[in-house]
């Protein structure tokens, strides 16, 4: 008893591979520079230290979270 052939795919179109792309019409986004990496560290860094005086001061009592109570 023989089977019928099975069909493949003989590949992608360039019409199926154009859908993959985003809506906004870009394959992929631009690696990061290395000086808007290095921005965005130190505002992390500025951020960080912020959140970590506000608990040091909400800690010891300076800064009240409910005040009056």
């Amino acid at each position: 008893m023989t089977s019928a052939p099975v069909p493949r795919w003989g590949g992608m179109t360039d019409d199926d591979d154009q859908r993959r792309g985003r809506d906004d019409g870009h394959r992929y986004d631009a690696p990061e520079t290395d000086e808007s990496r290095a921005s965005k560290e130190w505002v992390y860094v500025v951020l960080g230290v912020l959140v970590l005086v506000l608990m040091v001061l909400v800690a010891t009592g300076k800064v009240q979270i409910f005040p009056g109570g």
